[in-house]
Parts: structure tokens; sequence; C-alpha cells
């Protein structure tokens, strides 16, 4: 489905509904697939100030927990809200009052590509911190193993520093530094 709709075309109000096409979500954390279709529906209607966007988005995408990168399926059930503004030339003190309100996004052209919203829509839906389960015991930081799977795990790669005085080696060479 095409999401691009021309404003000028819409005397009350348009419903636009359908499967949004995107391969995968990218994040800061990676691009991550979906686990199933990406169902849109957005109403966007004529307002005083412009054209008002307001609609939803349902998915569901892959994402690896944060402390053992167990794949972990979220939810994505999100709201897309925008306020299209036409853009006009001197109008600064419209602008400004329009600058305080959230999601106002200002056109030149009256074809408009509401792609960028159902995407922000997604990404703002995913958690920060995404966990297989609160209680998340993570990866051995020496050499790797799910200490989900393996609780009792002792490590033997743990290097021969790190045990005991932390600050062993510091001290070995500050006396070496001082006899020599």
């Amino acid at each position: 489905m095409d999401w691009k709709v021309d404003l000028n075309g819409i005397k009350k109000r348009k419903i636009l509904e359908g499967k949004f096409e995107l391969e995968c979500l990218e994040l800061d954390t990676g691009c991550m697939p979906f686990l199933e279709d990406i169902n849109v529906k957005i109403v966007i209607a004529r307002s005083k100030n412009g054209f008002a966007a307001g609609g939803y988005v349902k998915t569901a995408i892959e994402h690896p927990c944060t402390r053992c990168l167990t794949p972990v399926r979220v939810e994505i059930n999100s709201v897309v809200e925008a306020l299209y503004v036409e853009k006009k030339h001197g109008d600064i003190e419209g602008e400004i009052r329009l600058e305080n309100l959230r999601n106002v996004i200002y056109y030149t052209s009256s074809v408009v590509d509401l792609s960028d919203r159902i995407i922000e829509a997604m990404i703002v839906e995913v958690p920060q911190k995404v966990l297989c389960k609160p209680d998340c015991k993570g990866l051995c930081p020496y050499c790797g193993i799910n200490l989900n799977e393996h609780p009792d795990h002792v490590c033997n790669k743990i290097p021969e520093f790190s045990t005991g005085n932390k600050f062993a080696e510091l001290a070995q060479l500050k006396r070496k530094l001082e006899e020599g």
C-alpha cells in the first residue's frame, strides 16, 4: 500500500488501512526482524490549523535480550499522531505558537508520506532495555556462558589478577617503581 497522501484531495477525512512493508526495524542495537505483518490504520482529518493524523500500528519484532542475548518477542501496539501544517513564509508568530505542540510537521508540498510517522511510532514503542525475563542473570563476563541455563556456573577463565585484591598488580608495579 502507498502511504503517500495528497492533502488537497481530503475534504473532511480520509482513512488509510493496510499492511506497511518494511524489511526490518532499524534500532541503535541493529535491524530487528518482524515476526508478523505490520498492520496500520490512520485517519487524516482537516483541522483548524491543517490536517490531523491519528491511528495505530500493530506488529511484533524479535529483539535480543539485553543481558543474555536470547531472542525475545516484543509486541508493538503503538499510536500514530501528527499535525500537518502548511509552511507559510513570513508566518513566524503562527509557527512559534505551534512549536509548543508535539508532533507538528510542516509541509510545503501537498503530498505527504506517512511512512516516517509509522516507523517512528514503532521505534518509540520498543523498550530501551529488552529482557527475556525480569530476573535474567545474563552472560558470564569471562567465558560468555548463559547464566540462566547454568545458574551454578563457576568460571575457570577468570584472570588471576581479578581474584582477591583487584589492585594487587598496581601495588606490585608501585613497589617496583619505588625500588628502582
